[in-house]
């Protein structure tokens, strides 16, 4: 049996809207507002960025003053280029994972570019680490937080918050020359937790209505939940926008139905695979990609980032921004999918990538002995249509659950 959910007047996305979303044109015009030409200009005007640091290590950068960029905006333009550059003058194979290369021609592209330096965890995608040594013959300036990990609270023991801790110190002396500002680092903490707080009430009102706020606007509010589009206060604006919408839209109810599903990973592509499930008359009702659990405020700052991750790793969230996705990051899935309510799971990856090969098979095995329908996509990041193929799975699939 399908569930309904409810498309009102004004609603956010979708067909049927009869007005126009306030929160929606504000979500839409901030997004515009942050791209890396921006980020370029206000470097330009003397302000500091860096590549990375948008996941659970965003705090830290917003208390040392510097532009976190997300990876993602090396293959956002001229993907394909990019990738050309790193197979003829990297010699990397044309068969590798198109997000790595894209990554590194994109860098080696911006090479004379004032934004020389980049951040990454060791605890993620061990191919993304090794190939990102191959930047530094471009000039680049790498830092890398150590591989840490705790899959479990017997692993999280004090000596491994502490070095975890002092690798966090190491990052703020990299960025600034000097230790972190404590007092500045909290208040950043305490705005991430009222914005994840935020965010998850809009994950929780979308349950009931999932087409009244569509996947693509609500994968952006996931993202700019650690970089706010640059624009703190106008992104929180933005948030209580669409949680007005959200609750006065769930005061009037439709009979449409659609199938409900659990996106595990992400949209690497841009929102065309987002946009062939809503077109096959299903809506993603659970994110994996979503970290909403609040910072600890009863512990030292640099502390509290470091039982984030971890505590981040145990629970399976954030993949491999944490380092976690191989591991835990099924029980993650399982949980989103109860308790949304979800009829299936969508799991993507990158082609060619070798660490998502060996999660998809792993959690394909663990859901087919759960019986939960579980289908398996591959994409690579340049912004295309979905083949054929992919689109027929898709609505098969959801065909299937109907």
């Amino acid at each position: 049996m399908n569930r309904t959910q409810s498309t009102p007047k004004g609603a956010v996305g979708g067909a049927g809207k009869s007005a126009p979303s306030p929160a929606l044109a504000a979500l839409e015009a901030l997004t515009k507002s942050y791209s890396f030409d921006s980020i370029e200009r206000l470097v330009d005007q003397g302000k500091s960025a860096v590549w990375g640091g948008t996941s659970w290590e965003a705090p830290l950068l917003h208390a040392c003053d510097v532009i976190p960029i997300g990876i993602a905006e090396l293959w956002r333009d001229e993907s394909r280029e990019a990738e050309e550059v790193a197979e003829n003058h990297f010699q990397i194979p044309a068969e590798f994972c198109s997000m790595i290369k894209a990554m590194l021609g994109r860098l080696h592209l911006r090479r004379g570019g004032k934004i020389k330096r980049v951040l990454y965890f060791g605890a993620t995608c061990e191919p993304i680490s090794n190939a990102l040594e191959l930047a530094e013959s471009d000039g680049y300036d790498l830092h890398c937080i150590e591989n840490v990990t705790a899959f479990s609270a017997q692993e999280k023991r004090p000596e491994v918050v502490g070095f975890l801790a002092g690798e966090l110190q190491e990052v703020a002396l990299w960025l600034t020359g000097k230790p972190v500002d404590e007092e500045r680092l909290w208040e950043e903490i305490r705005r991430k937790n009222r914005v994840s707080a935020k965010v998850k009430r809009i994950l929780e009102l979308r349950l009931s209505n999932p087409f009244y706020l569509t996947s693509l606007p609500t994968l952006q509010v996931i993202m700019g939940s650690t970089h706010y589009f640059g624009n703190p206060g106008e992104f929180v604006r933005v948030l209580d926008l669409l949680i007005g919408e959200l609750e006065l839209a769930a005061l009037t109810p439709d009979t449409r139905g659609y199938i409900p599903l659990v996106l595990a990973g992400g949209a690497a592509g841009g929102p065309a695979i987002l946009k062939v499930i809503e077109e096959s008359h299903a809506a993603i009702v659970g994110w994996s990609l979503a970290g909403t659990e609040a910072y600890r405020e009863d512990v030292p700052a640099l502390e509290s980032m470091v039982h984030y991750v971890l505590d981040a790793q145990s629970r399976g969230e954030l993949g491999e921004m944490a380092g976690t996705s191989a591991t835990k990051r099924r029980f993650q899935i399982e949980k989103l999918y109860r308790e949304s309510g979800a009829r299936g799971i969508v799991a993507t990856s990158i082609t060619g990538c070798p660490f998502g090969s060996v999660v998809q098979q792993t959690e394909r095995d663990y859901f087919k002995a759960l019986n939960i329908p579980i289908i398996s996509l591959e994409s690579s990041v340049h912004k295309e249509r979905p083949t054929e193929e992919q689109v027929m799975r898709v609505k098969t699939f959801v065909e299937m659950l109907s």
